[in-house]
Protein backbone atom coordinates (compact mmCIF):
# COMPACT_ATOMS: atom_id res chain seq x y z
CA UNK A 1 0.00 0.00 0.00
CA UNK A 2 1.03 3.39 -1.19
CA UNK A 3 1.23 6.13 1.32
CA UNK A 4 0.46 9.81 -0.18
CA UNK A 5 2.03 13.15 1.27
CA UNK A 6 0.24 14.39 4.84
CA UNK A 7 -2.32 16.66 4.18
CA UNK A 8 -3.77 19.38 7.32
CA UNK A 9 -6.87 17.79 5.95
CA UNK A 10 -8.84 15.14 4.00
CA UNK A 11 -11.90 15.29 2.91
CA UNK A 12 -14.33 12.39 1.68
CA UNK A 13 -16.41 13.13 -0.92
CA UNK A 14 -16.49 16.28 -3.72
CA UNK A 15 -20.25 16.71 -3.81
CA UNK A 16 -21.74 20.18 -2.42
CA UNK A 17 -21.06 20.14 1.22
CA UNK A 18 -17.23 18.29 0.46
CA UNK A 19 -16.57 21.50 -2.76
CA UNK A 20 -17.57 24.19 0.32
CA UNK A 21 -15.61 22.54 3.26
CA UNK A 22 -12.49 22.60 0.58
CA UNK A 23 -12.72 25.81 -0.71
CA UNK A 24 -13.11 27.31 3.10
CA UNK A 25 -10.09 25.50 4.29
CA UNK A 26 -8.35 25.99 1.11
CA UNK A 27 -8.19 29.90 1.19
CA UNK A 28 -6.57 29.43 4.66
CA UNK A 29 -4.07 28.31 3.19
CA UNK A 30 -4.34 24.65 4.61
CA UNK A 31 -3.40 21.67 2.80
CA UNK A 32 -6.12 20.19 1.79
CA UNK A 33 -6.80 16.56 0.32
CA UNK A 34 -10.38 15.52 -1.52
CA UNK A 35 -10.85 12.07 -2.57
CA UNK A 36 -14.05 11.76 -4.48
CA UNK A 37 -15.12 8.31 -5.66
CA UNK A 38 -16.85 9.33 -9.25
CA UNK A 39 -15.47 11.61 -11.56
CA UNK A 40 -16.16 14.83 -13.54
CA UNK A 41 -19.22 15.10 -15.16
CA UNK A 42 -18.33 17.24 -18.57
CA UNK A 43 -21.29 19.55 -19.93
CA UNK A 44 -22.06 17.24 -23.09
CA UNK A 45 -22.40 13.99 -20.60
CA UNK A 46 -25.95 15.53 -20.01
CA UNK A 47 -28.87 14.03 -21.99
CA UNK A 48 -29.32 17.62 -23.35
CA UNK A 49 -27.28 17.31 -26.12
CA UNK A 50 -29.05 13.76 -27.26
CA UNK A 51 -32.21 13.66 -29.74
CA UNK A 52 -33.50 10.83 -26.95
CA UNK A 53 -32.38 13.16 -23.56
CA UNK A 54 -36.04 12.23 -22.12
CA UNK A 55 -35.23 8.09 -22.81
CA UNK A 56 -31.22 8.69 -21.33
CA UNK A 57 -32.89 10.79 -18.34
CA UNK A 58 -34.73 7.74 -17.22
CA UNK A 59 -31.97 5.52 -18.10
CA UNK A 60 -27.87 6.35 -17.47
CA UNK A 61 -29.10 9.80 -15.96
CA UNK A 62 -31.74 8.43 -13.36
CA UNK A 63 -30.91 9.68 -10.15
CA UNK A 64 -31.66 6.44 -8.69
CA UNK A 65 -28.66 4.93 -7.50
CA UNK A 66 -30.07 1.41 -7.99
CA UNK A 67 -31.67 2.15 -11.70
CA UNK A 68 -28.29 3.94 -12.91
CA UNK A 69 -25.61 1.65 -12.41
CA UNK A 70 -23.24 4.32 -13.25
CA UNK A 71 -19.56 5.19 -12.99
CA UNK A 72 -18.55 5.67 -9.41
CA UNK A 73 -21.80 4.13 -8.25
CA UNK A 74 -22.18 1.13 -5.41
CA UNK A 75 -25.62 -0.73 -4.77
CA UNK A 76 -27.99 0.20 -1.95
CA UNK A 77 -30.14 -2.36 -0.53
CA UNK A 78 -33.43 -0.96 0.21
CA UNK A 79 -36.67 -1.79 1.61
CA UNK A 80 -38.69 0.36 -0.32
CA UNK A 81 -37.21 3.95 -1.53
CA UNK A 82 -35.72 5.02 -4.75
CA UNK A 83 -32.13 6.05 -3.45
CA UNK A 84 -31.60 9.33 -5.74
CA UNK A 85 -28.15 10.78 -5.39
CA UNK A 86 -24.82 10.81 -7.38
CA UNK A 87 -21.42 9.93 -7.13
CA UNK A 88 -19.12 12.15 -8.75
CA UNK A 89 -17.47 15.65 -8.83
CA UNK A 90 -20.46 18.01 -7.57
CA UNK A 91 -22.33 15.41 -6.01
CA UNK A 92 -26.35 15.40 -6.59
CA UNK A 93 -26.05 18.60 -7.90
CA UNK A 94 -25.13 16.94 -10.64
CA UNK A 95 -28.75 15.94 -10.73
CA UNK A 96 -30.87 17.72 -8.44
CA UNK A 97 -33.58 20.66 -8.25
CA UNK A 98 -31.97 23.38 -6.91
CA UNK A 99 -34.74 24.62 -4.62
CA UNK A 100 -33.78 26.56 -2.00
CA UNK A 101 -35.83 27.25 0.91
CA UNK A 102 -34.80 27.83 4.38
CA UNK A 103 -35.33 26.10 7.23
CA UNK A 104 -37.93 28.05 9.99
CA UNK A 105 -36.83 29.11 13.11
CA UNK A 106 -39.13 26.23 14.32
CA UNK A 107 -37.63 23.47 12.73
CA UNK A 108 -34.82 23.77 14.95
CA UNK A 109 -36.68 23.85 18.24
CA UNK A 110 -38.87 20.65 17.47
CA UNK A 111 -38.43 19.34 21.24
CA UNK A 112 -39.95 22.63 22.33
CA UNK A 113 -42.54 22.70 20.34
CA UNK A 114 -43.84 19.22 21.31
CA UNK A 115 -41.19 16.52 22.78
CA UNK A 116 -41.39 13.88 19.79
CA UNK A 117 -38.10 14.87 18.06
CA UNK A 118 -34.88 16.38 19.56
CA UNK A 119 -33.66 20.05 19.46
CA UNK A 120 -30.75 20.90 17.53
CA UNK A 121 -28.15 22.23 19.85
CA UNK A 122 -28.22 25.26 17.31
CA UNK A 123 -30.82 28.44 16.20
CA UNK A 124 -31.93 29.68 13.05
CA UNK A 125 -30.21 32.80 14.06
CA UNK A 126 -27.06 30.52 14.82
CA UNK A 127 -27.26 30.00 10.89
CA UNK A 128 -28.87 32.78 8.89
CA UNK A 129 -25.60 34.57 8.38
CA UNK A 130 -24.21 31.28 6.95
CA UNK A 131 -26.86 31.18 4.48
CA UNK A 132 -26.68 34.82 3.46
CA UNK A 133 -22.91 33.80 2.75
CA UNK A 134 -23.97 30.30 1.16
CA UNK A 135 -26.49 32.42 -1.18
CA UNK A 136 -23.65 34.19 -2.34
CA UNK A 137 -21.58 31.50 -2.93
CA UNK A 138 -23.87 29.29 -5.09
CA UNK A 139 -25.74 32.58 -6.95
CA UNK A 140 -29.19 32.30 -5.82
CA UNK A 141 -32.33 33.74 -7.10
CA UNK A 142 -35.21 34.65 -5.24
CA UNK A 143 -37.64 37.46 -4.11
CA UNK A 144 -37.15 38.50 -0.07
CA UNK A 145 -39.50 39.44 2.23
CA UNK A 146 -41.10 35.96 2.43
CA UNK A 147 -43.96 36.91 5.37
CA UNK A 148 -43.94 33.06 6.63
CA UNK A 149 -40.11 33.29 7.01
CA UNK A 150 -37.66 35.89 9.10
CA UNK A 151 -36.32 39.15 7.23
CA UNK A 152 -33.46 38.56 5.56
CA UNK A 153 -31.44 40.50 3.15
CA UNK A 154 -32.06 40.56 -1.07
CA UNK A 155 -30.92 37.00 -2.94
CA UNK A 156 -27.78 37.61 -5.24
CA UNK A 157 -30.19 37.64 -8.33
CA UNK A 158 -33.64 38.60 -9.10
CA UNK A 159 -36.62 36.06 -8.99
CA UNK A 160 -36.98 33.75 -12.36
CA UNK A 161 -40.23 34.33 -14.24
CA UNK A 162 -43.49 33.27 -13.27
CA UNK A 163 -44.98 31.20 -16.05
CA UNK A 164 -48.66 30.81 -16.87
CA UNK A 165 -48.55 27.16 -14.25
CA UNK A 166 -47.54 29.83 -11.76
CA UNK A 167 -50.27 32.37 -12.25
CA UNK A 168 -52.87 29.61 -12.61
CA UNK A 169 -51.74 28.34 -9.13
CA UNK A 170 -51.47 31.66 -7.57
CA UNK A 171 -54.98 32.08 -8.46
CA UNK A 172 -56.10 28.92 -6.61
CA UNK A 173 -53.71 30.22 -3.30
CA UNK A 174 -55.41 33.32 -3.62
CA UNK A 175 -59.33 31.39 -3.55
CA UNK A 176 -58.41 29.41 -0.81
CA UNK A 177 -56.65 32.06 1.17
CA UNK A 178 -53.18 30.22 1.60
CA UNK A 179 -49.75 31.45 1.84
CA UNK A 180 -47.61 31.39 -1.23
CA UNK A 181 -44.37 32.39 -2.36
CA UNK A 182 -42.15 32.77 -5.51
CA UNK A 183 -39.80 29.82 -5.02
CA UNK A 184 -35.71 30.66 -4.26
CA UNK A 185 -33.86 28.49 -6.49
CA UNK A 186 -29.95 27.76 -6.68
CA UNK A 187 -30.88 28.85 -10.37
CA UNK A 188 -29.19 32.25 -11.51
CA UNK A 189 -31.25 34.25 -13.35
CA UNK A 190 -29.17 36.70 -14.74
CA UNK A 191 -25.23 36.12 -15.68
CA UNK A 192 -23.68 35.57 -12.64
CA UNK A 193 -20.03 34.88 -11.24
CA UNK A 194 -18.83 34.26 -14.77
CA UNK A 195 -21.73 31.23 -15.34
CA UNK A 196 -24.55 32.58 -17.89
CA UNK A 197 -28.17 32.87 -16.69
CA UNK A 198 -30.64 30.52 -16.87
CA UNK A 199 -31.89 30.21 -20.42
CA UNK A 200 -35.56 28.73 -19.14
CA UNK A 201 -35.15 25.34 -21.22
CA UNK A 202 -36.84 23.11 -18.73
CA UNK A 203 -34.79 19.88 -18.87
CA UNK A 204 -33.71 21.01 -14.71
CA UNK A 205 -34.08 17.08 -13.92
CA UNK A 206 -31.05 16.27 -16.04
CA UNK A 207 -28.69 18.56 -14.23
CA UNK A 208 -27.69 21.63 -15.62
CA UNK A 209 -25.03 21.40 -18.30
CA UNK A 210 -24.43 25.43 -18.44
CA UNK A 211 -23.99 25.88 -15.04
CA UNK A 212 -27.18 27.96 -14.56
CA UNK A 213 -28.30 25.87 -12.11
CA UNK A 214 -25.09 26.17 -9.42
CA UNK A 215 -23.67 22.44 -10.38
CA UNK A 216 -21.02 22.69 -8.01
CA UNK A 217 -18.33 20.97 -10.33
CA UNK A 218 -18.86 24.62 -12.26
CA UNK A 219 -19.60 26.72 -9.48
CA UNK A 220 -17.34 25.57 -6.31
CA UNK A 221 -15.00 23.86 -7.58
CA UNK A 222 -12.88 26.01 -9.56
CA UNK A 223 -12.63 28.24 -6.60
CA UNK A 224 -11.38 25.37 -4.26
CA UNK A 225 -8.66 24.24 -7.20
CA UNK A 226 -7.85 27.91 -7.37
CA UNK A 227 -7.13 27.88 -3.98
CA UNK A 228 -4.70 25.06 -3.94
CA UNK A 229 -7.08 22.12 -3.24
CA UNK A 230 -5.46 18.99 -4.53
CA UNK A 231 -8.87 16.52 -5.61
CA UNK A 232 -8.36 12.98 -6.72
CA UNK A 233 -11.49 11.83 -8.63
CA UNK A 234 -11.66 7.88 -8.82
CA UNK A 235 -10.73 7.74 -5.59
CA UNK A 236 -12.90 5.08 -3.71
CA UNK A 237 -12.39 5.17 0.25
CA UNK A 238 -12.38 1.56 1.96
CA UNK A 239 -11.88 2.64 5.34
CA UNK A 240 -11.42 5.90 7.78
CA UNK A 241 -8.51 4.63 10.11
CA UNK A 242 -7.87 5.52 13.68
CA UNK A 243 -4.28 5.51 15.83
CA UNK A 244 -4.41 4.51 19.34
CA UNK A 245 -4.82 8.04 20.44
CA UNK A 246 -8.72 7.43 18.84
CA UNK A 247 -8.16 9.91 16.79
CA UNK A 248 -8.36 9.28 13.06
CA UNK A 249 -5.29 9.80 10.90
CA UNK A 250 -6.59 9.46 7.50
CA UNK A 251 -7.82 6.90 4.97
CA UNK A 252 -7.38 4.20 2.80
CA UNK A 253 -8.58 4.33 -0.41
CA UNK A 254 -8.13 2.31 -3.93
CA UNK A 255 -6.83 4.43 -7.20
CA UNK A 256 -9.90 3.12 -9.49
CA UNK A 257 -8.15 3.64 -12.06
CA UNK A 258 -4.74 1.98 -11.46
CA UNK A 259 -6.31 -0.67 -8.53
CA UNK A 260 -3.72 0.70 -6.38
CA UNK A 261 -4.28 0.93 -2.70
CA UNK A 262 -3.01 4.52 -1.51
CA UNK A 263 -3.09 5.50 2.24
CA UNK A 264 -3.45 9.47 2.93
CA UNK A 265 -2.86 10.65 6.30
CA UNK A 266 -4.07 14.15 7.54
CA UNK A 267 -4.46 15.96 11.04
CA UNK A 268 -8.09 16.32 10.47
CA UNK A 269 -10.50 14.06 8.19
CA UNK A 270 -13.79 15.48 6.73
CA UNK A 271 -16.71 13.34 5.74
CA UNK A 272 -19.24 14.90 3.48
CA UNK A 273 -20.88 11.17 1.68
CA UNK A 274 -24.34 11.82 2.37
CA UNK A 275 -27.07 10.40 4.38
CA UNK A 276 -26.16 7.16 2.95
CA UNK A 277 -22.21 7.27 2.12
CA UNK A 278 -21.64 8.80 5.78
CA UNK A 279 -22.44 6.41 7.82
CA UNK A 280 -22.00 3.47 5.95
CA UNK A 281 -18.26 4.18 5.75
CA UNK A 282 -18.52 4.88 9.54
CA UNK A 283 -20.03 1.26 10.14
CA UNK A 284 -17.70 -0.34 7.95
CA UNK A 285 -14.72 1.19 9.62
CA UNK A 286 -15.05 -0.86 12.35
CA UNK A 287 -18.25 0.73 13.85
CA UNK A 288 -16.40 4.50 13.70
CA UNK A 289 -17.21 7.21 15.83
CA UNK A 290 -20.94 4.99 17.34
CA UNK A 291 -20.39 5.47 21.20
CA UNK A 292 -24.04 6.38 20.86
CA UNK A 293 -25.06 3.44 18.54
CA UNK A 294 -26.68 6.18 16.24
CA UNK A 295 -24.64 6.13 13.37
CA UNK A 296 -26.66 4.82 10.90
CA UNK A 297 -30.40 5.48 12.71
CA UNK A 298 -32.81 8.26 12.61
CA UNK A 299 -32.95 7.87 8.51
CA UNK A 300 -35.29 10.95 7.77
CA UNK A 301 -37.14 11.25 3.97
CA UNK A 302 -40.06 13.55 4.47
CA UNK A 303 -43.54 12.68 4.37
CA UNK A 304 -44.00 13.34 0.43
CA UNK A 305 -47.65 13.04 -0.95
CA UNK A 306 -48.75 15.12 -4.68
CA UNK A 307 -51.42 15.61 -7.33
CA UNK A 308 -50.71 15.77 -11.00
CA UNK A 309 -53.38 18.66 -12.24
CA UNK A 310 -54.88 19.00 -15.72
CA UNK A 311 -56.32 22.27 -16.87
CA UNK A 312 -59.13 23.54 -19.82
CA UNK A 313 -55.38 25.76 -21.10
CA UNK A 314 -52.11 25.70 -22.39
CA UNK A 315 -50.10 27.08 -19.11
CA UNK A 316 -46.31 26.77 -20.60
CA UNK A 317 -45.40 24.18 -18.13
CA UNK A 318 -42.84 22.63 -20.62
CA UNK A 319 -40.84 26.04 -20.48
CA UNK A 320 -38.46 27.79 -17.42
CA UNK A 321 -37.18 26.24 -14.20
CA UNK A 322 -38.78 23.33 -13.24
CA UNK A 323 -40.05 24.91 -9.61
CA UNK A 324 -42.39 27.90 -9.62
CA UNK A 325 -43.94 28.51 -6.39
CA UNK A 326 -43.59 27.23 -2.86
CA UNK A 327 -46.99 27.33 0.05
CA UNK A 328 -46.03 27.31 3.84
CA UNK A 329 -49.74 27.49 5.28
CA UNK A 330 -49.57 24.25 6.99
CA UNK A 331 -45.96 24.40 8.08
CA UNK A 332 -46.06 24.66 11.80
CA UNK A 333 -47.79 22.57 13.70
CA UNK A 334 -51.42 22.73 14.87
CA UNK A 335 -52.26 19.36 16.57
CA UNK A 336 -56.03 19.94 16.17
CA UNK A 337 -55.34 18.24 12.38
CA UNK A 338 -54.33 15.30 13.96
CA UNK A 339 -50.69 15.13 13.92
CA UNK A 340 -47.18 17.69 15.18
CA UNK A 341 -45.05 18.97 12.87
CA UNK A 342 -46.06 20.41 9.21
CA UNK A 343 -45.54 20.36 5.56
CA UNK A 344 -44.73 22.60 2.83
CA UNK A 345 -46.13 22.84 -1.21
CA UNK A 346 -43.61 22.81 -4.07
CA UNK A 347 -44.98 23.41 -7.16
CA UNK A 348 -43.48 22.22 -10.03
CA UNK A 349 -43.88 21.99 -13.93
CA UNK A 350 -44.93 19.51 -15.99
CA UNK A 351 -41.90 18.72 -18.37
CA UNK A 352 -41.25 18.17 -21.85
CA UNK A 353 -43.62 15.57 -23.85
CA UNK A 354 -41.94 12.55 -22.56
CA UNK A 355 -42.04 13.11 -19.01
CA UNK A 356 -45.76 14.68 -19.52
CA UNK A 357 -46.96 11.29 -21.52
CA UNK A 358 -45.37 9.35 -18.55
CA UNK A 359 -47.15 11.13 -16.01
CA UNK A 360 -45.39 14.34 -14.57
CA UNK A 361 -45.72 13.07 -10.87
CA UNK A 362 -48.10 9.83 -10.63
CA UNK A 363 -46.23 7.92 -13.25
CA UNK A 364 -49.61 7.19 -15.08
CA UNK A 365 -48.63 7.29 -18.39
CA UNK A 366 -51.03 8.53 -21.60
CA UNK A 367 -51.93 5.41 -23.57
CA UNK A 368 -51.11 4.08 -26.19
CA UNK A 369 -52.68 3.63 -29.83
CA UNK A 370 -55.05 5.14 -31.37
CA UNK A 371 -55.78 7.43 -28.05
CA UNK A 372 -52.53 8.83 -27.69
CA UNK A 373 -52.66 11.64 -30.43
CA UNK A 374 -56.25 12.87 -28.15
CA UNK A 375 -54.82 12.47 -25.39
CA UNK A 376 -52.00 14.17 -26.31
CA UNK A 377 -53.76 17.12 -28.02
CA UNK A 378 -55.77 17.86 -24.20
CA UNK A 379 -53.18 17.42 -21.99
CA UNK A 380 -49.87 18.13 -22.76
CA UNK A 381 -48.40 21.52 -21.62
CA UNK A 382 -51.71 21.70 -19.83
CA UNK A 383 -50.31 19.90 -17.25
CA UNK A 384 -49.03 21.13 -13.52
CA UNK A 385 -47.46 19.13 -10.53
CA UNK A 386 -47.79 20.16 -6.77
CA UNK A 387 -45.79 17.90 -4.01
CA UNK A 388 -46.61 18.03 -0.39
CA UNK A 389 -43.30 17.72 1.77
CA UNK A 390 -43.93 16.99 5.24
CA UNK A 391 -41.21 16.82 8.41
CA UNK A 392 -41.13 13.10 9.15
CA UNK A 393 -40.41 12.39 13.14
CA UNK A 394 -37.12 10.35 13.52
CA UNK A 395 -37.45 7.02 14.62
CA UNK A 396 -34.18 4.89 15.11
CA UNK A 397 -35.46 1.96 13.30
CA UNK A 398 -35.34 3.86 10.37
CA UNK A 399 -31.64 3.39 9.33
CA UNK A 400 -28.70 2.52 7.10
CA UNK A 401 -27.05 -0.46 8.10
CA UNK A 402 -24.26 -2.61 6.70
CA UNK A 403 -26.01 -5.78 4.17
CA UNK A 404 -26.00 -9.34 5.12
CA UNK A 405 -25.81 -10.14 1.04
CA UNK A 406 -25.12 -6.77 -0.73
CA UNK A 407 -21.44 -6.60 -1.85
CA UNK A 408 -19.68 -3.02 -3.65
CA UNK A 409 -17.00 -3.50 -5.83
CA UNK A 410 -14.45 -3.63 -3.19
CA UNK A 411 -16.24 -6.89 -1.44
CA UNK A 412 -17.65 -4.62 1.50
CA UNK A 413 -20.75 -5.16 2.81
CA UNK A 414 -23.24 -2.37 0.37
CA UNK A 415 -25.60 -0.30 2.66
CA UNK A 416 -28.33 -1.35 3.72
CA UNK A 417 -31.51 1.02 3.37
CA UNK A 418 -34.71 0.47 5.92
CA UNK A 419 -37.58 3.00 5.89
CA UNK A 420 -41.21 3.12 6.82
CA UNK A 421 -43.45 6.28 7.97
CA UNK A 422 -44.67 6.26 11.30
CA UNK A 423 -48.28 6.73 12.22
CA UNK A 424 -47.92 10.60 12.61
CA UNK A 425 -46.50 10.74 9.59
CA UNK A 426 -49.26 8.62 7.42
CA UNK A 427 -51.51 10.97 9.12
CA UNK A 428 -50.12 14.05 8.21
CA UNK A 429 -49.76 12.37 4.38
CA UNK A 430 -54.06 11.96 4.47
CA UNK A 431 -54.34 15.23 5.57
CA UNK A 432 -51.72 16.26 2.41
CA UNK A 433 -53.75 14.93 0.19
CA UNK A 434 -57.47 16.37 1.36
CA UNK A 435 -54.74 19.65 0.91
CA UNK A 436 -54.22 19.00 -2.65
CA UNK A 437 -57.25 17.81 -3.81
CA UNK A 438 -58.55 21.13 -2.83
CA UNK A 439 -55.62 23.06 -4.69
CA UNK A 440 -56.86 21.01 -8.01
CA UNK A 441 -60.50 21.65 -7.55
CA UNK A 442 -59.39 25.22 -6.75
CA UNK A 443 -57.29 25.51 -9.99
CA UNK A 444 -60.29 24.09 -12.22
CA UNK A 445 -58.89 20.69 -12.77
CA UNK A 446 -60.92 19.11 -15.85
CA UNK A 447 -58.68 16.08 -14.33
CA UNK A 448 -56.36 15.59 -11.44
CA UNK A 449 -54.63 12.21 -10.04
CA UNK A 450 -53.45 11.85 -6.18
CA UNK A 451 -50.44 10.29 -4.87
CA UNK A 452 -49.40 9.02 -1.66
CA UNK A 453 -46.79 6.37 -3.43
CA UNK A 454 -47.93 3.56 -1.69
CA UNK A 455 -48.21 0.12 -3.02
CA UNK A 456 -51.26 -2.13 -3.12
CA UNK A 457 -49.81 -3.54 0.30
CA UNK A 458 -49.86 -0.08 1.78
CA UNK A 459 -45.96 0.17 1.85
CA UNK A 460 -45.00 3.55 0.90
CA UNK A 461 -42.62 3.56 -2.39
CA UNK A 462 -41.03 6.67 -1.32
CA UNK A 463 -38.79 8.78 -4.10
CA UNK A 464 -36.76 9.91 -1.13
CA UNK A 465 -34.45 12.17 -2.77
CA UNK A 466 -33.53 13.55 0.78
CA UNK A 467 -31.06 11.50 3.05
CA UNK A 468 -31.02 12.50 6.46
CA UNK A 469 -30.57 12.62 9.84
CA UNK A 470 -28.33 9.31 10.19
CA UNK A 471 -25.35 10.98 12.16
CA UNK A 472 -27.39 13.50 14.03
CA UNK A 473 -25.97 16.44 15.78
CA UNK A 474 -26.78 16.61 18.93
CA UNK A 475 -26.50 18.43 22.80
CA UNK A 476 -24.57 15.41 24.13
CA UNK A 477 -22.88 12.27 22.93
CA UNK A 478 -25.35 9.68 24.01
CA UNK A 479 -28.24 10.49 21.53
CA UNK A 480 -25.95 12.54 19.12
CA UNK A 481 -23.10 11.65 16.84
CA UNK A 482 -21.63 15.20 16.13
CA UNK A 483 -21.93 18.25 18.03
CA UNK A 484 -23.10 21.87 17.22
CA UNK A 485 -20.15 22.38 14.69
CA UNK A 486 -20.30 18.96 13.14
CA UNK A 487 -17.67 17.40 15.38
CA UNK A 488 -17.61 13.76 16.51
CA UNK A 489 -18.00 13.70 19.60
CA UNK A 490 -16.49 10.26 19.77
CA UNK A 491 -13.29 11.29 17.58
CA UNK A 492 -12.74 14.82 17.78
CA UNK A 493 -10.33 15.45 14.52
CA UNK A 494 -13.26 14.02 12.35
CA UNK A 495 -15.76 15.88 11.09
CA UNK A 496 -19.15 15.16 9.11
CA UNK A 497 -20.60 17.68 7.25
CA UNK A 498 -23.43 17.04 5.44
CA UNK A 499 -27.25 16.17 5.69
CA UNK A 500 -26.78 13.08 7.66
CA UNK A 501 -26.29 15.81 10.81
CA UNK A 502 -29.63 17.00 10.93
CA UNK A 503 -31.71 16.27 14.10
CA UNK A 504 -34.41 16.85 12.26
CA UNK A 505 -35.84 17.15 8.42
CA UNK A 506 -37.76 20.78 8.13
CA UNK A 507 -40.66 20.61 5.53
CA UNK A 508 -38.28 21.97 2.65
CA UNK A 509 -35.86 20.77 0.68
CA UNK A 510 -32.55 20.28 2.33
CA UNK A 511 -29.70 21.89 0.02
CA UNK A 512 -29.55 25.48 1.42
CA UNK A 513 -29.44 24.42 4.97
CA UNK A 514 -26.85 21.24 4.12
CA UNK A 515 -24.45 24.39 2.44
CA UNK A 516 -25.08 26.51 5.14
CA UNK A 517 -24.03 24.35 8.13
CA UNK A 518 -21.43 22.83 5.95
CA UNK A 519 -19.92 26.44 5.69
CA UNK A 520 -20.47 27.40 9.54
CA UNK A 521 -18.12 24.14 10.44
CA UNK A 522 -15.37 24.34 7.87
CA UNK A 523 -15.21 28.23 9.07
CA UNK A 524 -15.27 27.27 12.54
CA UNK A 525 -12.64 24.81 11.57
CA UNK A 526 -10.41 26.96 9.93
CA UNK A 527 -10.07 29.41 12.93
CA UNK A 528 -9.45 26.36 15.08
CA UNK A 529 -6.10 25.82 12.90
CA UNK A 530 -5.28 29.66 13.28
CA UNK A 531 -5.73 29.30 17.26
CA UNK A 532 -3.61 25.99 16.84
CA UNK A 533 -1.02 28.16 15.14
CA UNK A 534 -1.19 30.94 16.35
CA UNK A 535 -0.48 29.15 20.11
CA UNK A 536 2.49 26.77 18.02
CA UNK A 537 4.30 30.51 17.28
CA UNK A 538 4.27 31.82 20.77
CA UNK A 539 5.54 29.01 23.01
CA UNK A 540 7.91 28.68 19.96
CA UNK A 541 8.97 32.76 20.63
Amino acid sequence: MAERRHADVLVIGAGATGAIASLVLGEAGLDVVCLEQGGWVQPDDHPHYSPDWEWQRQQRWNANINARHGDGDYPVETNSSNVLMWNAIGGSTNVYGAIWPRYRPSDFKKGVEHGLAPDWPITYEDVAPYYERADRLVGVSGLEGNPAMPPHGPYPTPQLPLRRSSRRLIEAFDRLGWHWWPLPAGVISEDYDGRPACNGCNNCSAGCARGSMSKFSLSVWPKALAAGVELRPYAQVERIEKGRDGLATGAVYVDRMTGQRHEQTADVVVLAGNGVGSPWLLLASDNLANGSDQVGRNLLHHTLTSVDIWVDEQVDTHMGYVGSLLGMEFAETDTSRGFVNGFNFNCATGGHAGWQSLGILSQRAAPWGADHHRWFRERFDRGIGVFAIGDDLPSPTNRITLSDTARDDLGRPAPALFYEPGENDRRMMRFQLERLEEIARACNAVDYQLNDYCDEKGVYRTPAWHLLGTCRMGADPEHSVVNGVNQSWDVPNLYIVDGSTFATGGVVNPTPTVCALALRAAENLRDQFRERRKATKASVA
